[in-house]
């Protein structure tokens, strides 16, 4: 498939997704850019390592942003936790990219791949994939 089908596909996909699917597929991009910057970092492509780690930021901001406002702002601590973490994540992902270290971009790539795991396992059990309608978290909103 060349580059121009994929991207094409790719927006369809997203387009189309339903609200957990959505967040499955931020989860899968973060990793996906984090495991490229670990394999820049080992060829020693250093501008390949930052700007993969950036993408992968990028991605955790997105998915700091769709946190629920109203959840935060009231205290729930799923959306507080959530918040937490992925702050964390960004940071040591920024901390990665500084000291040129591969060992934070493995513990973010554990956390996220947890996450992941779970929304899989939430749109499996209530038929989120099949039927389009994923079940969210009160802390998670997803526009778009």
């Amino acid at each position: 498939m060349n580059k121009g089908a994929y991207k094409q596909y790719n927006q369809v996909q997203i387009k189309t997704a339903n609200r957990g699917k959505l967040i499955v597929m931020l989860y899968q991009g973060a990793i996906r850019f984090m495991k490229k910057a670990i394999l820049n970092l080992e060829q020693k492509d250093m501008e390949g390592k930052g700007n993969a780690l950036i993408r992968a930021q990028d991605i955790i901001l997105e998915l700091t942003y769709a946190l629920d406002q109203e959840s935060l702002d009231r205290g729930d601590e799923l959306a507080l936790n959530l918040q937490r973490l992925y702050l964390y994540s960004y940071r040591r992902l920024v901390h990665a990219n500084v000291r040129m270290e591969i060992e934070p971009i493995q513990e973010v790539i554990g956390l996220m791949g947890e996450l992941l795991e779970a929304w899989e396992q939430i749109l499996q059990s209530e038929g989120g994939e099949a039927t389009g309608t994923a079940p969210m978290s009160p802390g998670l909103v997803i526009t778009g």
